[in-house]
């Protein structure tokens, strides 16, 4: 839930940073660039946040299994990076200045892939649900 809200967070950020800021005489977001990557990360964002919430529902229903848990961590975190990498670009040097809250949450994310179990674990867990 960490990583979904975080990408979540980062995601809101950058799309309130990238309005504000000029380049080349128009607002950042103006680029077609910008506008498309902004659409594919809030669509993955979005899938994230559904499959998510489902996860809750499932656990809340005592219907929750591991494979499924390990599905959720690893494939949030893997997004949470994505969109903190990606965000990190639409901020352009700035995004890699610790002052900016971008290059915090990029540090952050990196770490998720790595505690409560590697996602190379997570795939390890997954993997037995289907090659049992």
């Amino acid at each position: 839930m960490g990583a979904i809200a975080a990408a979540e967070a980062t995601l809101n950020l950058t799309i309130q940073y990238i309005k504000e800021r000029q380049a080349f005489g128009k607002q950042v977001a103006e680029f077609q660039n910008t506008k498309y990557k902004i659409a594919e990360l809030a669509t993955e964002v979005e899938m994230g946040r559904v499959f998510a919430d489902r996860c809750v529902e499932l656990h809340d229903n005592k219907q929750l299994d591991g494979a499924t848990a390990s599905m959720a961590k690893y494939s949030l975190t893997e997004l949470q990076c994505k969109v903190a990498d990606a965000c990190v670009q639409l901020h352009g040097g700035y995004g890699y200045i610790w002052e900016y809250q971008v290059a915090r949450a990029w540090a952050d994310a990196r770490v998720q892939r790595i505690y409560a179990g590697t996602n190379e674990i997570m795939k390890e867990l997954i993997s037995r649900k289907y090659l049992k």
